[in-house]
């Protein structure tokens, strides 16, 4: 509030304007996509900003929209800054005997642009969920789908036109796009990596490729450090730069350093009040047992790292990565707590990862609480049983449902077991005639069982 007072009062007066036209879909746009991330009072400050210009209201004062929004001054200022701070508002402060600030609308942009975004689709991503964003998608910014055996044969401008008569204009030979790369990553850094791997920089540090990755390690927290080894793992056989392996280790990464709570768009005010000091912890000791070694591995690495540690080859598989990752994000697990947990089923599971196993214990985790990698270890033997049963009993289903009995194969006529029970009631028989007649029984019931059996 006092940073506030000392930016804007009641009795300021604001001037709004709009440069460029919206776009169709922008009331769409705006609540949908937008507002999961900025909230909805800037949105409905943006939303009575746009009415008041379309208005033509040529000067009004905040008290006025503090009444139309019936929002408090504080509200009024933090809905400003976030409209500023996601690119919807420009600011221009004038003082005079009143102090007039101007309101310049920024044009929200298009659905397509917005999920081309590297940044606004990352982080609606993790405000609304993985299957929400996937469905906002197709229904805001539908792709195409075009058959593969398709051929683009559309012209270009230059083989249509013309701006010379008679005289062929000259090809210019097209500038080198590394040269014109505006970045505050250290290019002269990568380019020197990159080389050193024998891979052609220019190729990989294009305008495009750098602007995406500025963006995403901006996101998940990573430094220059852990960016060369993001960026290797992101260039494939051929040379080429995966943008999704580098989202997915970047992801890896920030996991590690700040567990399995995806990164959201927070007010900066807000997380100073959430982040709470560390507290001081004792020295370690110089000599550690077994465990603690252990556990120390676990808070150091994430799952992906775990995954080649066991792979012969020193890949994990993507599929395996992405599941662990989903189960951890839905269960609210900690990375030191996940990897427990890998170690634990890959142990005791013959090295394979059952999904339906994960979540089972990892929703019990979630229960309990468990937070911390020693934690997990010590309820991971406390209900070593526990677990066992619930092993077993899946094995048990899978392999009834998979394994009928094999009396149910045995093909028998329905007369063959009616005169055996008869023969079986009749007391009066003598042995001789019993044992005579158990032996053609058996004789009978080998017979018709040998049409039962698979033929090899």
């Amino acid at each position: 509030m006092q940073d506030r007072m000392k930016h804007l009062l009641p009795n300021d007066q604001c001037v709004i304007m709009k440069r460029t036209a919206f776009f169709e879909d922008v009331h769409a746009v705006l609540t949908l996509l937008y507002q999961p991330l900025i909230g909805m009072k800037s949105v409905a400050l943006y939303q009575m900003l746009w009415r008041e210009h379309d208005a033509r209201s040529s000067q009004l004062s905040h008290h006025h929209l503090m009444g139309l929004l019936n929002m408090s001054l504080d509200d009024v200022y933090e809905a400003r800054q976030k409209l500023e701070g996601i690119g919807l508002l420009k600011t221009f402060k004038h003082d005079d005997t009143y102090r007039t600030y101007y309101y310049v609308l920024r044009r929200p942009v298009s659905a397509y642009q917005f999920f081309d975004h590297p940044t606004l689709s990352i982080l609606l991503e993790h405000h609304v969920g993985k299957e929400t964003h996937q469905s906002l998608q197709q229904r805001l910014a539908p792709t195409p789908q075009l058959d593969q055996s398709v051929e683009d044969v559309t012209v270009h401008f230059d083989d249509v036109f013309t701006t010379l008569k008679h005289k062929r204009q000259p090809v210019q030979e097209t500038q080198d796009e590394s040269l014109v790369i505006n970045t505050e990553l250290p290019l002269e850094w990568l380019y020197k990596m990159l080389t050193q791997q024998q891979i052609e920089p220019k190729h990989i540090l294009t305008n495009a490729n750098l602007s995406y990755m500025e963006k995403v390690i901006k996101i998940y927290d990573v430094d220059y450090l852990e960016l060369e080894k993001a960026l290797l793992w992101a260039i494939n056989e051929d040379a080429v730069f995966d943008r999704q392996e580098f989202l997915d280790m970047c992801k890896d990464i920030y996991h590690k350093k700040h567990g399995s709570v995806p990164p959201r768009l927070y007010a900066k005010h807000e997380a100073m009040e959430e982040t709470q000091p560390e507290s001081t912890q004792p020295q370690e000791k110089t000599t550690a047992t077994k465990q603690e070694r252990l556990v120390q591995h676990f808070n150091q690495i994430t799952h992906r790292e775990l995954l080649e540690d066991y792979a012969s080859s020193g890949l994990a598989s993507m599929k395996e990565v992405d599941m662990l990752t989903q189960v951890m994000e839905e269960h609210g697990l900690t990375q030191p707590v996940m990897n427990v947990l890998v170690h634990y089923v890959l142990n005791k599971n013959a090295k394979k990862l059952n999904r339906s196993y994960i979540e089972t214990i990892a929703a019990h985790w979630s229960r309990e609480g468990i937070k911390t990698a020693e934690q997990a270890m010590n309820l991971a033997k406390q209900e070593h049983k526990m677990y066992q049963t619930w092993q077993q009993k899946k094995q048990q289903r899978s392999s009834a449902k998979q394994s009928p009995s094999k009396k149910s194969n045995e093909v028998i006529p329905k007369w063959f077991k009616q005169q055996k029970e008869q023969k079986q009631k009749q007391s009066q028989a003598t042995p001789n005639e019993e044992q005579q007649s158990e032996e053609r029984d058996e004789e009978l019931e080998a017979f018709f069982k040998s049409f039962s059996q698979p033929k090899q």
